[in-house]
C-alpha cells in the first residue's frame, strides 16, 4: 500500500468511530478466548504430562472419611486431617501381591513464616517412598536431615533460608520446580522432620493431629497382581478405609479438564464465527454506503487494485487492533486465572515452556487478523469491479 491509500485507510476508520471500534471489540474477545483457550489447554497438557510422570502408586489408602475418597490425594490440597491406623502399612507390605508400600502424612499449617494462606505439609518415609522422592531427587540429592523441609515453587524463603511452623524454625534445602497445581504450595518433609512438626503442633494445642498415624499409604503391586483381591483383603482386616486403583487416580479431574477445555474452545470458536460475520456484514453494507466514493476513486485514477487494498486495509487494521488488544487481555486472563483454575478446579496446570507459548501467541496474532481480512477479500474484489457510471448516476 502507498502513503495515500494508508491515510484514507486511517481516515476512513474514523469516519465511523462506534461501528469500527465495535469490531474491535469483537475481534479483540475472539483472539482473548482464542488464546485462552490454546494456552488452557496446552497448560493442563502439561501439568497432566508432570503430574503423571510423578503419581507412580498403583493404589492409595485413605480413611474413608477423607474426601481424597474421591479426588487424588495430592490433587484436591484439601487434605483431611483423619489418618489410618499404625499397623496398617506393615500390615499392606505384607499382602501377596504388593510390590512396595510406604506412607504419607498431610496435615497444614494456617501460619507460617512464608505465606498468608494455609500451607500444606506432606510427609514421606525417604527410606520407603517412591513418589515424592524422586521428583524431589531433581532439585536435591543429599540426604533429608532431621529439621529441614523442601517446599514447592510457589513458597516464599527469606534470606536466612529458614521457615517457621507453629514456633518452630525449619531449614529449606531446597525448593522444587513448578507442577502446576497445590502442590506447588506445599512443604515437604521427612518422617523425622514431620514427628516435630506433629509435636510443635499439639504444643500449640493443634491435638486434631495424630503422632505417628499415617494419613494415606502408597502402593505399587506385581505385574501379575489381582488390585481386586488385595483390596478385598484390606477392606476384610479394617474398617473404615478407601482403596482407591490407579485408574480412577485421575477420573474426577480428567473429567473436568476435558469439560473446562471443551467450554472454552466453544466459546472461543463463537465469537470467532460472530466477529468475522459482523466485519463481513459491517463491510459489505459499508460498500453499498460508499459506492459513490470509490466511483469518484475510480475516476480520479485510483486502479482497481487500489480500491481493494482500501478495503482490505480497512479490514485489517480493524482486525488487527483487535487481535492486538485481545492477545494481550489473553495473556492476563490466563496468568490471572492460574491460581483460580488451580484451587477451584483442583486440575493440574502449568503453562508451557517459553517457546510454545511464543508460538501460541504468534498464531493468535496472526489467525483472527487474516480471518478477519479475509472475510472482507469478497467485498474487497466486488468494490475493484464497480461500474463507475452506475455508481454515481445512483447517487444523483
Amino acid at each position: 500500500m502507498n502513503h495515500i491509500v494508508l491515510k484514507i485507510v486511517y481516515a476512513n476508520f474514523w469516519r465511523h468511530p462506534f461501528r469500527n471500534i465495535g469490531l474491535v471489540f469483537l475481534t479483540a474477545i475472539a483472539s482473548a478466548t482464542l488464546l485462552s483457550g490454546a494456552l488452557f489447554s496446552e497448560s493442563l497438557d502439561a501439568g497432566f504430562e508432570q503430574l503423571s510422570s510423578r503419581m507412580g502408586a498403583d493404589l492409595i489408602v485413605v480413611p474413608f472419611e477423607s474426601d481424597a475418597k474421591d479426588q487424588p490425594i495430592l490433587l484436591q490440597g484439601e487434605l483431611s486431617h483423619r489418618t489410618l491406623p499404625r499397623e496398617i502399612l506393615e500390615f499392606t507390605r505384607n499382602i501377596p501381591g504388593i510390590k512396595i508400600a510406604s506412607s504419607q502424612y498431610y496435615f497444614s499449617s494456617l501460619g507460617s513464616s512464608c505465606c498468608d494462606k494455609k500451607v500444606i505439609i506432606i510427609g514421606f518415609d525417604s527410606k520407603t517412598d517412591f513418589t515424592i522422592k524422586p521428583w524431589i531427587r531433581r532439585n536435591y540429592k543429599k540426604d533429608f536431615p532431621i529439621g529441614s523441609v523442601i517446599v514447592g515453587s510457589d513458597i516464599q524463603v527469606d534470606e536466612t533460608g529458614k521457615i517457621k511452623f507453629f514456633d518452630k524454625e525449619f531449614v529449606v534445602v531446597a525448593s522444587l520446580e513448578r507442577m502446576g497445581n497445590k502442590l506447588d504450595q506445599a512443604v515437604f518433609a521427612d518422617a523425622g522432620t514431620i514427628e516435630i512438626l506433629q509435636k510443635a503442633a499439639k504444643e500449640k494445642g493443634l491435638n486434631f493431629i495424630s503422632e505417628g498415624k499415617p494419613s494415606a499409604i502408597l502402593a505399587n503391586i506385581e505385574k501379575d497382581a489381582d488390585f481386586e483381591k488385595i483390596s478385598q483383603t484390606l477392606y476384610e482386616k479394617f474398617d473404615n478405609i478407601h482403596v482407591i486403583p490407579r485408574k480412577n487416580l485421575f477420573d474426577s479431574v480428567i473429567a473436568t479438564a476435558r469439560l473446562s477445555k471443551i467450554v472454552i474452545w466453544i466459546i472461543a470458536i463463537f465469537f470467532l464465527i460472530v466477529s468475522i460475520a459482523a466485519v463481513s456484514v459491517s463491510f459489505s453494507l459499508s460498500a453499498n454506503e460508499r459506492k459513490r466514493e470509490f466511483a469518484t476513486l475510480r475516476v480520479i485514477g485510483f486502479t482497481q487494485k487500489k480500491l481493494e487494498q482500501i478495503v482490505l486495509g480497512e479490514s485489517l487494521l480493524v482486525s488487527g487492533i483487535g487481535t492486538i488488544i485481545g492477545t494481550l487481555f489473553g495473556i492476563f486472563i490466563t496468568l490471572s486465572f492460574r491460581i483460580f483454575v488451580i484451587d477451584r478446579l483442583s486440575v493440574p496446570f502449568l503453562l508451557p515452556n517459553a517457546v510454545v507459548v511464543l508460538l501460541t501467541i504468534v498464531a493468535t496474532l496472526f489467525v483472527p487478523s487474516i480471518i478477519g481480512t479475509g472475510a472482507a477479500y469478497r467485498i474487497a474484489k466486488k468494490i475493484g469491479k464497480i461500474d463507475v457510471y452506475s455508481a454515481l448516476k445512483e447517487e444523483t
